[in-house]
């Protein structure tokens, strides 16, 4: 009963850092989203009509994604308060990790939907551009995640 219990406590304090992570990135990518957007569409070489295809599906995305993240947050904060609880057993907190579950299998099958809405809109050579480039972006975050882990090692800061 301990071990299932600290799984579930670990699983739910990690799953509100890796949010509460995502969320940060998410509003820098908001703010240089239109930039990066305006770059985007000339390397594509999109019709006017795939840019406003582009952008309401991208629009529609954003909010139903921010909806699950909204639900999923509200559901690991009353797991955390169940989980205080001394006297917990299995069938209290069931129900609400089975919810979680749920709502992390429709943010993924969000993120599908999205893809294909893309995919759908892309000539099958501007979608093989957009992936390269959304790889290059990637490649491009992670160098900077790197840098900053080194620098703050190099400072000593976390350190014990």
């Amino acid at each position: 009963m301990k071990k299932t219990r600290l799984i579930i406590i670990g699983f739910a304090v990690f799953s509100l850092m890796v949010n509460s992570g995502y969320a940060q990135i998410q509003e820098k990518d908001k703010q240089a989203g239109g930039r990066l957007k305006g770059g985007i569409y000339k390397e594509l070489n999109l019709t006017p009509e795939q840019q406003n295809k582009l952008e309401a599906n991208r629009k529609s995305q954003r909010e139903k994604t921010s909806q699950l993240r909204t639900a999923m947050k509200e559901k690991n904060e009353a797991l955390q308060q169940v989980l205080k609880d001394p006297a917990v057993t299995r069938e209290k907190f069931e129900p609400l990790v089975n919810e979680i579950k749920s709502l992390q299998a429709q943010l993924i099958d969000q993120r599908i939907n999205g893809i294909l809405a893309v995919k759908d809109i892309l000539t099958p050579e501007q979608f093989a551009k957009f992936n390269q480039l959304m790889e290059k972006r990637k490649e491009g975050r992670k160098d900077h995640f790197q840098q900053w882990r080194e620098k703050r090692e190099n400072t000593g800061y976390g350190q014990k």
